[in-house]
This record gives structure tokens, C-alpha cells and sequence, in this order.
């Protein structure tokens, strides 16, 4: 799912205080049910186990990579269900918030705009099995950027097969586009990031089809701007 050894390092270890933390008590008096906290902790053990393994020569395939991206967008997906639905203060404490790897909370945080920016997207291979590596940036003759409104990335993506979906294709869990898109909408969200470069890997049964990437910008809200252009190239 993110292409960055170290963020994936970074996300198991708030993972693992997390689980290290939630103690008994503190999850009663959270309200999180058994179920929630046990599918945490299996999330964390697949993408950890998965991330063991792309590091292994020996192991690494391309299955595995693909794998280790799935295991680490639902481990994500669900530390923010977490994050969004328990871990409010109070009843948390400063001490609690910091022990779970989150920053000092501002008693006076200054309001934090919605993004303005536009950004760009271009694309280019990357080499290696049905990989794309998406490049992001402002678009040409932007002004400076508000850092805190247009704080980082939202990729998007759709994958178009030759002359377009059917609709048995287009109903799909991956929802194969029947015609050239305008925007971004309807595409799949992808991540999201702060980084100018993201390497994208698609499964083998994707080759040949055409995938349209779009992009906006996040603040640290988690509010989205504007769609930026939308790019395209064939899935090697």
C-alpha cells in the first residue's frame, strides 16, 4: 500500500503501542469491544508478517508485494476507525494521547483552511512487473502553498479495460471504468501521502488495461480540494 519501508515501519510501531497500551481497562473504559481490539491485532500480525517477507529475497514475489499493500491499506484503514471513534479526549488523558504515539493536542489550535491548491499528476514506469510511478506536484504558476490546508496528496485511481468495462466488470469489487473519465470521480481511493513520488504495483490480470490516476489536496483535517487533471498510461 505505500511503496516506503520506513512509513510502514512507522505505522506498525503507533500499531503496536496501541495494542501494547490498550490494556483491559483502558479499552472498557473506551468502549472497545473484544472484536474490534482482536481484528486490530490480526491486521498488525498479517502486514508485519507480510512486510518480513517482501525484505526475504527468498520470499519476496510479486504476489507478495501485492499482498503486503492490501495488508497495510486495511491495517490503516482501521487504526483511523480507532483513532476517529475512541480515542477522544476525555476520556483520554494528555498522558494517554501521548503514550499512543499521537503529538501534544493544541488547547488553541489555529483554524485550518480547506485546500485551495490544484495539483498535477504525471506519470512514468518505474520498471519492474506492472508497476507505475505516479509524480505529484502543484500545477505550473501556482503561488505558495498554504503547508497546513494544502498539507499533503489523495491519490485516486480507475482502471479502464480495452474499449471499456462491461457491466459485469464495471459492478466488480474494482470497479472497471466503461469509458474515459473527466475527474476523479468514481475512482478508488488510494492513499494518501506527502510525498512527491509514489510507486504504484497492479495485479497481473491489469496488464494491457489503461489506469487513470487523479490527485487532491488534503489538509490536516483530512478535508479534500479541488480534482487536478487526470492522467493515464497502459499498465505494464
Amino acid at each position: 500500500m505505500i511503496g516506503c519501508r520506513d512509513l510502514e515501519l512507522e505505522i506498525l510501531a503507533m500499531c503496536r503501542k496501541w495494542l501494547a497500551y490498550l490494556i483491559e481497562t483502558l479499552r472498557t473504559l473506551l468502549g472497545i469491544p473484544d472484536k474490534e481490539f482482536t481484528e486490530l491485532g490480526t491486521l498488525f500480525t498479517a502486514a508485519e508478517t507480510l512486510l518480513i517477507k517482501t525484505q526475504d529475497q527468498a520470499e519476496r514475489t510479486h504476489v507478495i508485494t501485492v499482498e503486503c499493500q492490501a495488508a497495510f491499506k486495511a491495517l490503516t484503514v482501521k487504526m483511523r476507525f480507532f483513532r476517529d471513534r475512541y480515542f477522544k479526549i476525555p476520556p483520554l488523558t494528555e498522558g494517554d494521547w501521548a503514550a499512543l504515539g499521537f503529538r501534544q493536542k493544541d488547547s488553541h489550535p489555529s483554524p485550518v483552511p480547506a485546500p485551495d491548491g490544484v495539483p498535477a499528476v504525471s506519470l512514468s514506469y518505474p520498471g519492474g512487473p506492472h508497476a507505475i510511478m505516479v509524480h505529484l506536484g502543484p500545477m505550473p504558476g501556482t503561488q505558495e502553498l498554504d503547508p497546513a490546508s494544502d498539507y499533503g496528496y489523495t491519490i485516486y485511481a480507475g482502471i479502464m479495460p480495452p474499449g471499456g468495462a462491461t457491466l459485469e466488470q464495471a459492478a466488480s469489487e474494482k470497479h472497471y471504468l466503461m469509458k474515459p473519465p473527466i475527474d476523479g470521480k468514481g475512482f478508488l481511493h488510494l492513499r494518501f501521502t506527502r510525498r512527491r513520488k509514489e510507486k504504484l504495483i497492479f495485479e497481473a490480470e491489469d496488464s494491457g488495461m489503461t489506469v487513470y490516476i487523479a490527485c487532491r489536496y488534503e489538509n490536516q483535517k483530512g478535508e479534500v480540494g479541488q480534482w487536478g487533471p487526470v492522467a493515464s498510461m497502459i499498465i505494464p
